[in-house]
């Protein structure tokens, strides 16, 4: 039953993106994040379902007449540049036929990402755009979250399976990277800050706000249910900013005391044990692989420093790889470089490594100059809100990151797409601003539309 829905879903999406082809973009990024066909049992688990809508929107792209020319911003610059020096270092790759099969790959999540901002702008697209993002992961932490209470944490919070983030630390971080997201989006529909238009009626904003934030919490939880010591750092990286963007900081408090104090709400003594392997790291067999690996992939890049070994570099075997180790352990473990750094690094060398933090870096720093010149702009303070979120999405991203290979998962270039729009949008003169809705509570005292400390 699944499969048919799902099927009929994607057929009737085909004639609605060749008229309106943002919603391919849309869909694409739904369909990469969410993986419904994850959820299926028959037919549709093979259906090539993200290369179909992503055809149909490129043919549906060159049709549009509503479209823009990618704006040539620093990022779009480094981000083609990144593809070419992966190209080189798959040309000398030690594999080069899986290096090659990879960039393949993940071309397709570039050439998306460089489509983005051609079809979407404007405060509507921007804002569904954000919204299909962030409640694609935000799913999983709605269904992983009821799944730990209802079973008092006993279980471990796993990702779709078959899919990318079918592992519990991959849908940890999946799940911290969107949580801003959900919480300024909770804010938005409450305070009806956007107009998304058809099919969400003005009436039901504040019901689906409230919804937004049940979700929130529960991706807390189940972030905490996916048992990773990864995805707990990665929280405890961003728990900080959201805290400070939070209203009613005294009843979360409170609440917080009640229950540990009062009730005495714990968590379960599995997963602390879990947690209390970080401080004891070095008599933890999986600990002690990721730091052999990140050994592996230094080594790798000191003998290659330009070029790296290439994509898909682990297929080496296993006594090739434990010849780059410093230190050999009593296992035998699936070969993976367990850090987005050292995964670079180790594929790309030195040179790759430098291009990819300055892509990282300069993505930041134009969230940030959104954040702060947006503030003060009238009709454009949502876009502070949602440069915000993203940051410290980022921030999640490259903290729990240091303990995943995730270099190339598509919420991060999602991310960085969504950067390139919105600074546009910043830059758009006042008098060719698209015709939105955009209400905002009264001002306060500092001049901004909600107190300060206070956004979601």
């Amino acid at each position: 039953m699944r499969d048919i829905i799902l099927f009929l879903i994607v057929c009737g999406l085909v004639p609605v993106i060749l008229k309106r082809p943002w919603i391919g973009v849309l869909a694409w990024f739904w369909v990469g994040l969410m993986v419904p066909h994850a959820l299926t049992w028959s037919f549709m688990r093979s259906f090539p379902i993200a290369a179909l809508i992503g055809a149909v929107t490129l043919v549906a792209l060159i049709l549009a007449k509503d479209r823009r020319p990618i704006p040539f911003t620093r990022e779009v610059f480094l981000l083609g540049f990144f593809a070419a020096y992966m190209a080189m270092t798959s040309f000398f790759a030690f594999n080069p036929n899986g290096a090659w099969d990879q960039w393949v790959h993940v071309m397709k999540i570039f050439l998306m990402t460089f489509v983005t901002p051609m079809l979407i702008f404007g405060t509507r697209r921007i804002a569904w755009l954000i919204l299909i993002s962030a409640l694609s992961i935000g799913f999983y932490g709605f269904k992983g979250g009821m799944f730990a209470i209802s079973t008092g944490g006993s279980y471990m919070v796993l990702g779709p399976s078959g899919s990318f983030l079918s592992g519990n630390t991959y849908i940890g971080l999946a799940m911290i990277m969107v949580l801003p997201l959900l919480l300024v989006l909770a804010r938005v529909f409450s305070q009806k800050w956007v107009e998304f238009g058809w099919p969400v009626r003005e009436a039901w904003y504040k019901p689906i706000g409230i919804g937004v934030y049940a979700v929130f919490w529960l991706t807390v939880v189940a972030i905490l249910a996916t048992y990773s010591r990864g995805a707990l750092v990665g929280l405890l990286a961003v728990a900080p900013f959201l805290f400070l963007r939070m209203k009613r900081k005294w009843l979360i408090v409170l609440v917080a005391v009640f229950g540990v104090g009062v009730v005495g709400v714990s968590a379960p003594e599995r997963l602390i044990e879990r947690w209390s392997t970080i401080k004891n790291y070095e008599e933890d067999t999986s600990a002690m692989q990721r730091v052999q690996a990140w050994g592996v992939n230094w080594n790798m890049a000191v003998e290659r420093p330009f070029t790296g070994m290439g994509m898909r570099n682990t297929v080496m075997g296993y006594q090739m790889w434990i010849s780059y180790a410093n230190f050999e352990g009593g296992w035998r473990h699936v070969l993976s470089p367990h850090s987005v750094y050292f995964q670079i690094l180790g594929q790309h060398g030195f040179g790759g490594l430098g291009v990819y933090l300055m892509l990282m870096m300069l993505t930041y720093m134009t969230l940030g100059r959104i954040k702060r010149a947006a503030r003060s702009q009238k009709g454009k303070q949502w876009l502070s809100e949602f440069a915000w979120a993203i940051q410290v999405g980022m921030i999640g991203y490259l903290v729990a990151g240091a303990f995943l290979d995730v270099a190339y998962f598509n919420l991060i270039y999602t991310f960085i797409a969504l950067a390139i729009i919105m600074r546009r949008e910043l830059d758009k003169p006042e008098g060719k601003a698209e015709a939105v809705s955009l209400r905002l509570e009264p001002k306060s005292s500092h001049g901004h539309p909600f107190p300060r400390g206070e956004a979601a």
